[in-house]
């Protein structure tokens, strides 16, 4: 009786793990429905059931690994290449160790090569390279790097130094615009390099002066998750808070990561900053200013 009462429990524990969540069965008959009817309409109906999956269930398993690479090929098929590019980053920033990411860097130059990418093609080859040495594709993609005596490294100095114009003194957006797209796709494709959180930190502050905020909480998000022994892990915290706090207004938002932020770094040298824009929520920028002095006047009493 015991016997087949832990069978029975064994059998009910298998049922209920191999249970189908709502969204998984959403993507299951979108399916059917693709293969049936190969459309852009279809397919796309398909990528926003997987997309959905990925907003419900997040990243971390493997069935969502599966979803977010479907969908990466899938909208490549169909050529809606800025949707393929966003799902192929998520891949290749989530499951940076699986054994198929030189294929998925492979596909990614293609796509960059039909939108005329060549400057970041550039920083792909010399990434690919490096970390793949010993890949097939590794002689093809060198033989195409225009200046062989640079590395990945010295590339993106050289585009963060194009950012600034100094005869007028302002910074040029179109390449600002192109060394944040430059240090994603260094790091995405060889996420052990060097200075991978330094060049994150800088593309999220380059994306906030170019008032891109969702790019730059991105970023800041990705440095948090993938780098949280760096020092800019803690810095790209507190930044966020900031920014949900001073950018968007964000108040709810602000306090939550403030929080988070004093919670996990108590000696930051952001901390007495974090401890204080948190105490004063919501206050104007002149109202901010007008406590600083105060506070300073009665430190020198």
């Amino acid at each position: 009786m015991r016997i087949s009462a832990i069978f029975f429990l064994l059998a009910f524990i298998l049922a209920c793990k191999g249970a189908q969540s709502p969204e998984e069965k959403a993507v299951d008959a979108q399916t059917e429905i693709y293969e049936s009817n190969p459309t852009d309409s279809s397919a796309q109906a398909l990528v926003q059931a997987i997309s959905k999956y990925i907003e419900v269930h997040g990243t971390k398993d493997s069935t969502s690994a599966r979803y977010i690479l479907r969908s990466a090929q899938l909208s490549t098929k169909h050529q809606q290449w800025q949707q393929a590019l966003g799902y192929y980053k998520i891949y290749l920033v989530e499951y940076p160790d699986r054994p198929d990411i030189p294929q998925r860097l492979v596909e990614l130059i293609e796509i960059m090569d039909k939108l005329q990418k060549p400057e970041l093609n550039q920083v792909l080859y010399r990434s690919f390279t490096e970390r793949f040495k010993d890949n097939p594709k590794a002689a093809e993609f060198e033989s195409k790097i225009t200046n062989k005596e640079i590395s990945t490294d010295s590339l993106l100095k050289q585009i963060g130094l194009s950012m600034f114009n100094d005869s007028i003194y302002r910074l040029n957006e179109e390449m600002a615009r192109l060394y944040v797209d430059a240090s994603e796709v260094a790091v995405m494709s060889n996420p052990n390099m060097t200075k991978a959180a330094e060049y994150l930190h800088r593309a999220a502050e380059t994306a906030r002066t170019l008032r891109n905020i969702p790019k730059a909480i991105t970023i800041y998000d990705w440095i948090i998750e993938k780098y949280p022994n760096d020092k800019r892990g803690a810095t790209s915290l507190f930044l966020k808070a900031f920014t949900f706090d001073n950018d968007l207004k964000d108040f709810v938002n602000a306090k939550k990561y403030y929080e988070e932020f004093l919670a996990k770094y108590p000696n930051n040298e952001f901390t007495e900053s974090a401890k204080f824009l948190l105490e004063n929520l919501g206050k104007s920028e002149e109202e901010l200013k007008q406590i600083l002095e105060q506070k300073s006047k009665e430190n020198v009493q």
